[in-house]
C-alpha cells in the first residue's frame, strides 16, 4: 500500500513539473497625453482630416475644393451633402427639366442648409429620390467672403455603384451630365462643380476620426445659419460621449458608461470655445471634455487648450488626449 502511495506521489510530481508556467498578458500600454494642434489659418480656410489612433494628420484641403458629397452606402438611397463649410443652401423647385430653371425664384424664401448633425433626414436633399425635381444650389462663400453662385442640378440616375447627375450653372441652356462612382472604402465621395470631376477629399473611412473645418450652424427660432469653426467627427464609424463634470486628467476608463455616447457628426461642434465681441478674442474651455470611441473601439479622452499659434493668430485650434 505504502509502495502504491510513493507511486501516485511521484506521477502527480511529475505531471506538475512538466506543465508550461503561465504566460502573463502585457498590459496594453495607454501611452502619455499627447497634444496637437491644427492649422486651419486666420481665414479658416482649410479642412483638416485628422485619426488619433496615429495623432496624425491625414489630409488638408482647401474648404473650397468641393461642393457636394455622395454616399457610398450601396444598401440605400444615396445621401447627397452640401459643403457646409461654405454655407452652402439649396431649394427644390417644382420644375423638371434643367432648361426651365434660368433664375433664383423661389429660392430666397425656401433655400435650406444641412444640419450640422450630418443626419439624412436633415439634409437639403432629403428624400430626393421621392421627387425629380431641379434643385437650385448657391455654393457659398469662400475664405474671402466672396460669392461663389448658382448652380441646378437634377439627378437622373442611381444604382448600387453610382449616382449620375445633370448640372449647369443657373442662367445656362447647356449642361453637363456626370455619373460619380460609389467607392465603398468610402463614406462619401465628393463632386467639385469648379473642376467639374469626382475629387477625394475625405480620406477613406478607416483613415479619420475628426475633420477640422467650418461649418453651417443652424439655430431655431426663427431658423437662421450662421458659419462656426469647430470639429466634425467621422459620423459613420466614430462616437462622441460628453463628460461635463470631470477634470480631465481624473477622467478613466470607467466614465465610458457615464457617456451619451453619439453619432451626430457635431457631437464635438464648435462651443468648446466663446467670442468676446468687447476684447475680439476666443476663450477655450478647457473644462469641456470629450470622450471618442473610434472604428476600433477605442476610447479616447479629449479637450481643447488653445485656439491660438505662439505668435497669437487666430485658427489654429490645440487639443489634449489620451487613449483610455
Amino acid at each position: 500500500m505504502k509502495i502504491y502511495f510513493l507511486l501516485i506521489l511521484v506521477c502527480v510530481c511529475f505531471i506538475t513539473s512538466c506543465e508550461k508556467d503561465e504566460i502573463p498578458v502585457a498590459k496594453f500600454d495607454r501611452g502619455d497625453v499627447l497634444s496637437q494642434q491644427i492649422s486651419l489659418y486666420s481665414n479658416y480656410k482649410n479642412q483638416v482630416w485628422y485619426k488619433l489612433k496615429t495623432n496624425s494628420i491625414v489630409q488638408t484641403n482647401s474648404k473650397v475644393d468641393w461642393d457636394l458629397a455622395f454616399s457610398c452606402n450601396e444598401n440605400s438611397t444615396t445621401g447627397i451633402y452640401l459643403n457646409t463649410a461654405k454655407v452652402m443652401r439649396a431649394y427644390r423647385t417644382n420644375f423638371t427639366e434643367l432648361s426651365q430653371v434660368l433664375d433664383t425664384n423661389g429660392y430666397a424664401n425656401n433655400a435650406i442648409a444641412d444640419s450640422p448633425t450630418g443626419e439624412l433626414d436633415s439634409l437639403a436633399f432629403f428624400e430626393w429620390s421621392l421627387y425629380n425635381k431641379v434643385y437650385i444650389i448657391n455654393r457659398g462663400y469662400d475664405e474671402s467672403s466672396a460669392q461663389l453662385g448658382f448652380y441646378k442640378l437634377k439627378i437622373i440616375a442611381e444604382t448600387n455603384t453610382s449616382i449620375t447627375i445633370e448640372y449647369a450653372e443657373l442662367s445656362a441652356l447647356i449642361s453637363d451630365v456626370k455619373t460619380i462612382v460609389k467607392n465603398t472604402n468610402y463614406n462619401r465621395v465628393m463632386f467639385s462643380f469648379t473642376s467639374n470631376e469626382t475629387v477625394f477629399i475625405e480620406p477613406p473611412a478607416a483613415d479619420f476620426d475628426l475633420c477640422f473645418t467650418q461649418y453651417t450652424h443652424v439655430y431655431t427660432n426663427p431658423v437662421h445659419y450662421y458659419q462656426v469653426t469647430g470639429v466634425l467627427n467621422n459620423q459613420f464609424n466614430t462616437k462622441i460621449g460628453v463628460i461635463p463634470s470631470k477634470d480631465f486628467n481624473d477622467i478613466v476608463i470607467a466614465d465610458t458608461s457615464l457617456a451619451n455616447f453619439s453619432s451626430k457628426a457635431n457631437g464635438i461642434g464648435y462651443d468648446w470655445k466663446t467670442f468676446s465681441l468687447v476684447t475680439n478674442t476666443f476663450t477655450i474651455h478647457p473644462e469641456k471634455n470629450y470622450i471618442i470611441k473610434d472604428n476600433e473601439g477605442f476610447f479616447y479622452k479629449l479637450h481643447f487648450i488653445n485656439f491660438y499659434n505662439s505668435a497669437g493668430i487666430k485658427g489654429y485650434p490645440t487639443f489634449e488626449f489620451k487613449k483610455l
